[in-house]
């Protein structure tokens, strides 16, 4: 390849990788507002079938597959009222049809009773391309600050 060549070929693999971590971290935000809005049907579709969401670190157990995820989440919006998912400082490193990143998280959610919990984290992400797009193939969620027990 010609100097001229590899100059005009760069930018366009930089641009290829832009266009991924801007549509891993719309999948991100996709997740929370489907979470915060009750979007069961929504939640489960951003994740492979046979996705893994380890809470352990929330003292909780992983749950693995499609059917697992939909109970999760349909616990937590039973056990909630209110969801607010804040998610930022994305570090999102793109490796062809895989990615992988670390996504802070500050999450409010409101009880039944009207207690109110936060906790402040981050989720360690593995992602694949699909026909659909990107999905989360793993999310894992860690504690930055001590946190209460999750309410699911």
């Amino acid at each position: 390849m010609t100097a001229a060549e590899t100059a005009t070929a760069a930018p366009a693999a930089t641009q290829c990788v832009d266009t991924d971590v801007e549509a891993i971290r719309r999948l991100t935000h996709e997740y929370s507002w489907a979470v915060d809005n009750a979007r069961l049907d929504d939640i489960v579709a951003l994740f492979t079938e046979d996705a893994e969401w380890d809470v352990t670190a929330f003292g909780m157990d992983t749950v693995r597959g499609s059917d697992a995820l939909r109970a999760f989440y349909a616990g937590l919006i039973e056990n909630t009222t209110h969801r607010c998912h804040l998610a930022l400082n994305h570090r999102i490193d793109v490796n062809g049809d895989s990615a992988a990143a670390t996504v802070y998280i500050h999450a409010f959610v409101t009880m039944p009773d009207g207690r109110r919990d936060e906790s402040l984290g981050y989720y360690s992400d593995s992602y694949v391309r699909t026909g659909q797009g990107w999905k989360f193939q793993r999310r894992a969620a860690y504690p930055l600050l001590p946190a209460p027990p999750a309410p699911v």
